[in-house]
Protein backbone atom coordinates (compact mmCIF):
# COMPACT_ATOMS: atom_id res chain seq x y z
CA UNK A 1 0.00 0.00 0.00
CA UNK A 2 2.47 2.60 0.76
CA UNK A 3 3.93 2.37 -2.81
CA UNK A 4 0.69 3.30 -4.30
CA UNK A 5 0.14 6.30 -1.88
CA UNK A 6 3.57 7.94 -2.28
CA UNK A 7 5.00 6.80 -4.92
CA UNK A 8 8.73 6.83 -6.37
CA UNK A 9 11.09 8.83 -4.35
CA UNK A 10 13.06 11.52 -5.33
CA UNK A 11 16.61 11.81 -4.96
CA UNK A 12 18.26 10.44 -1.35
CA UNK A 13 16.11 12.97 0.73
CA UNK A 14 12.31 12.69 0.81
CA UNK A 15 10.43 15.36 2.27
CA UNK A 16 7.00 14.40 2.97
CA UNK A 17 4.35 16.76 4.75
CA UNK A 18 1.45 15.25 6.60
CA UNK A 19 -0.78 17.10 5.20
CA UNK A 20 0.00 15.78 1.43
CA UNK A 21 -0.97 11.95 3.01
CA UNK A 22 -4.44 11.24 2.26
CA UNK A 23 -5.95 10.54 6.30
CA UNK A 24 -5.87 6.51 6.24
CA UNK A 25 -8.49 6.52 8.82
CA UNK A 26 -10.57 8.88 10.25
CA UNK A 27 -13.06 8.69 13.50
CA UNK A 28 -16.45 10.37 14.30
CA UNK A 29 -15.18 12.92 16.68
CA UNK A 30 -11.92 13.94 14.72
CA UNK A 31 -9.24 11.44 14.74
CA UNK A 32 -7.41 10.63 12.37
CA UNK A 33 -4.54 8.50 11.00
CA UNK A 34 -2.42 9.49 8.04
CA UNK A 35 0.52 7.05 6.33
CA UNK A 36 3.33 9.44 5.59
CA UNK A 37 5.92 7.53 4.37
CA UNK A 38 7.56 4.32 4.17
CA UNK A 39 11.12 3.75 3.95
CA UNK A 40 12.76 1.24 1.70
CA UNK A 41 14.79 -1.45 2.50
CA UNK A 42 15.25 -4.95 3.07
CA UNK A 43 13.37 -3.91 6.74
CA UNK A 44 10.85 -1.22 5.80
CA UNK A 45 9.38 1.08 8.65
CA UNK A 46 6.08 2.72 7.79
CA UNK A 47 5.83 6.36 9.41
CA UNK A 48 2.42 7.40 10.71
CA UNK A 49 1.29 10.90 12.03
CA UNK A 50 -2.20 10.45 14.36
CA UNK A 51 -4.02 12.37 15.96
CA UNK A 52 -7.17 11.37 19.00
CA UNK A 53 -9.61 13.31 20.24
CA UNK A 54 -10.88 12.17 23.93
CA UNK A 55 -12.08 9.09 24.35
CA UNK A 56 -12.11 8.18 20.14
CA UNK A 57 -10.55 4.78 20.05
CA UNK A 58 -8.95 3.02 16.88
CA UNK A 59 -9.26 -0.45 17.31
CA UNK A 60 -6.26 -1.73 15.55
CA UNK A 61 -5.71 -5.55 14.36
CA UNK A 62 -3.10 -7.75 14.82
CA UNK A 63 -0.22 -7.73 12.25
CA UNK A 64 1.57 -10.72 10.93
CA UNK A 65 4.35 -11.98 13.62
CA UNK A 66 7.90 -9.98 13.42
CA UNK A 67 6.08 -6.57 13.46
CA UNK A 68 7.19 -4.01 15.92
CA UNK A 69 5.27 -0.55 16.70
CA UNK A 70 6.17 2.60 18.18
CA UNK A 71 4.25 4.75 19.55
CA UNK A 72 5.71 8.65 20.74
CA UNK A 73 3.41 10.97 22.34
CA UNK A 74 4.07 14.18 21.01
CA UNK A 75 1.17 16.37 22.72
CA UNK A 76 -1.85 15.23 24.75
CA UNK A 77 -2.60 12.21 26.55
CA UNK A 78 -3.44 8.64 24.94
CA UNK A 79 -3.89 4.81 26.15
CA UNK A 80 -2.61 2.50 24.71
CA UNK A 81 -4.29 -1.21 25.00
CA UNK A 82 -2.14 -3.92 23.94
CA UNK A 83 -3.80 -7.49 24.57
CA UNK A 84 -5.96 -6.26 26.73
CA UNK A 85 -3.98 -4.03 29.02
CA UNK A 86 -4.56 -0.49 29.09
CA UNK A 87 -0.79 2.07 29.31
CA UNK A 88 -1.40 5.51 29.86
CA UNK A 89 0.89 7.72 27.56
CA UNK A 90 1.62 11.21 28.53
CA UNK A 91 3.79 13.35 26.04
CA UNK A 92 7.31 12.56 25.61
CA UNK A 93 6.80 9.13 26.53
CA UNK A 94 7.60 6.17 23.92
CA UNK A 95 5.92 2.34 24.04
CA UNK A 96 7.21 -0.31 21.77
CA UNK A 97 4.90 -3.38 21.23
CA UNK A 98 4.46 -6.74 19.52
CA UNK A 99 2.33 -6.23 17.07
CA UNK A 100 0.83 -9.33 16.59
CA UNK A 101 -0.86 -8.70 19.90
CA UNK A 102 -4.46 -7.41 19.81
CA UNK A 103 -3.84 -3.72 20.16
CA UNK A 104 -5.49 -0.22 19.97
CA UNK A 105 -4.84 3.46 20.61
CA UNK A 106 -7.51 5.86 22.99
CA UNK A 107 -7.58 9.57 23.03
CA UNK A 108 -7.58 10.31 26.79
CA UNK A 109 -7.43 13.33 28.63
CA UNK A 110 -9.04 17.03 27.67
CA UNK A 111 -7.50 17.35 24.77
CA UNK A 112 -6.61 16.51 21.14
CA UNK A 113 -3.57 13.53 21.35
CA UNK A 114 -0.86 13.98 18.99
CA UNK A 115 1.53 11.17 17.57
CA UNK A 116 3.99 9.33 15.97
CA UNK A 117 3.76 5.68 15.23
CA UNK A 118 6.28 3.81 13.36
CA UNK A 119 5.74 -0.32 12.26
CA UNK A 120 8.85 -1.88 11.78
CA UNK A 121 8.65 -4.14 9.26
CA UNK A 122 9.72 -7.92 9.18
CA UNK A 123 12.30 -8.15 6.09
CA UNK A 124 10.35 -8.52 2.88
CA UNK A 125 7.46 -7.21 4.14
CA UNK A 126 6.26 -4.34 2.06
CA UNK A 127 2.96 -3.30 4.57
CA UNK A 128 1.75 -4.02 7.97
CA UNK A 129 -1.72 -2.78 7.23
Amino acid sequence: MSVLMQGPPDGHVRVVSAEAAAPLWTGERGSEARLVLTTAGPAPVEVWRWRLEPDEEYPGHPHQSGVVETVSVVSGRMILVVDGTEHVLEAGQTATFDGDAPHAYRGSGTGTCSLIMTAHLPPGRASAT
